[in-house]
């Protein structure tokens, strides 16, 4: 039997929000690290990252060395209720969101289509590469809207996130390709 999302968005939250501050710091880091090691980061020229929030897997490690290797990073915005992605320049040229989240200013080319590494945030996972955020469909909604045959879509989440069967999902809900954790980067489609 399937779990509907809402009540796994509730409960995995939950466990989210119960992490400590230290422990948060200690598991990303590990698992950005594991992302960081990876072939396809390696590859990888424009990045998509998300700001985190709430407890999610931090980002600052892989923001940090995605620049010092030359790579480009961009964050979302919303602009008219739609996600897009712009390059990052520096920590004063981001504000604050209409979710409480640090978006870029909107002054620089959207760079949707060159992305070819998206780093998405999740509440939990499932075993097949399918993921539930907040609800409101943007991610979604962003991968559908773009073009690009050559994107990577990596969701970052704590072991704990990783529920032990498929949920139900959406038909337009787009599947991730690699999950990483602390103790794996588990490949969807190898």
């Amino acid at each position: 039997m399937k779990t509907d999302k809402p009540n796994l968005r509730k409960q995995y939250l939950q466990k989210r929000k119960a992490l400590s501050s230290f422990d948060s710091f200690i598991r990303s880091w590990t698992i950005q690290g594991n992302l960081i090691d990876s072939d396809f980061y390696s590859s990888s020229s424009v990045i998509g990252l998300y700001y985190p929030i709430l407890n999610e897997v931090q980002t600052f490690r892989i923001l940090n060395h995605a620049l010092m290797t030359s790579k480009t990073v961009c964050f979302p915005a919303l602009v008219d209720d739609r996600l897009n992605f712009y390059e990052y320049r520096s920590n004063k040229g981001l504000s604050m969101g209409k979710y409480n989240i640090m978006e870029p200013n909107v002054t620089h080319g959207v760079m949707n289509n060159q992305l070819d590494l998206l780093i998405v945030p999740g509440i939990v996972f499932d075993i097949v590469g399918n993921r539930i955020g907040y609800g409101k469909g943007y991610y979604d909604k962003f991968l559908a809207s773009i073009s690009s045959s050559k994107l990577t879509i990596v969701g970052l989440g704590y072991t704990f996130q990783v529920h032990p069967e498929e949920f139900d999902h959406c038909e337009h809900d787009v599947k991730m390709d690699f999950l990483i954790t602390e103790i794996e980067a588990k490949c969807f489609h190898c």
